[in-house]
């Protein structure tokens, strides 16, 4: 012990040093270690499709998850597509990823609205509607999606309509976006079609038992008010 004393007394000027470097050698490999298992698990190539201007885009996507099981990355495999808010719907099932944030609203509560992160899921299983929100997945009932832009996403049979006049019914998982005010496309999961009109100020609306939607204007009503509709990066988490 006394030996050791001593050549700690001796050399403790070169021993700190190596000792700190150590110790931040091995918080960085922790570290690093943390991020791999947050960042990288897998990477699955899944047969997708997108709608843009009223044009069917037919591709293989590379997903990538982490080992939590969450999705971390969406890129389009020998193509380019540059990613908004626009679904991604899987070609073999009913299942949709969010490339971008959105906005959960729930005009049956009250116009309740909350985040559902980046890479999100939506899948229709055994008529439930499941949302897989980070590490969270739930079934939802009532609800739409908006990304705070133009873009409404509705899981259920809405009715859209032009100047208050019926345009088009469409079917579950379809959507409805517009771009600059002037111009709106509108998919129909039902049928695998879209379409772009010019609105030339018109206003539209989308209806249901369950809703009623301001797409132009971008407020929901809700027991009678008016309930104006967010982005979704400043809201709490659904879940």
């Amino acid at each position: 012990m006394e030996k050791l004393m001593a050549f700690w007394k001796k050399n403790y000027k070169v021993l700190i040093p190596v000792l700190v470097v150590f110790v931040l050698l091995m918080a960085l490999y922790f570290l690093y270690r943390e991020y791999r298992y947050d960042n990288y698990r897998n990477r699955q190539e899944v047969k997708v499709y997108q709608h843009f201007g009223g044009i069917k885009t037919n591709y293989t996507a590379i997903v990538t998850y982490n080992l939590k099981n969450i999705i971390v990355s969406v890129e389009a495999k020998n193509r380019k597509i540059d990613y908004d808010s626009t679904p991604i719907y899987y070609k073999d099932n009913d299942k949709i990823i969010f490339p971008e944030e959105m906005n959960a609203v729930f005009p049956l509560q009250e116009g309740s609205q909350y985040k559902v992160y980046k890479y999100s899921t939506y899948e229709l299983r055994d008529d439930l509607h499941i949302i897989k929100n980070n590490t969270t997945e739930a079934d939802y009932n009532y609800f739409f999606l908006f990304d705070g832009k133009g873009l409404f996403f509705f899981p259920s049979e809405v009715t859209i309509k032009i100047d208050g006049d019926d345009y088009k019914k469409l079917t579950g998982m379809s959507y409805v976006k517009t771009i600059g005010g002037y111009t709106m496309e509108i998919y129909d999961k039902g049928t695998d079609t879209s379409e772009v009109i010019e609105l030339n100020g018109r206003s539209v609306t989308a209806y249901s038992d369950s809703m009623d939607v301001s797409i132009t204007e971008r407020y929901v009503m809700s027991f009678g008010r008016k309930i104006l509709l967010v982005s979704p990066y400043n809201l709490n988490s659904l879940n």
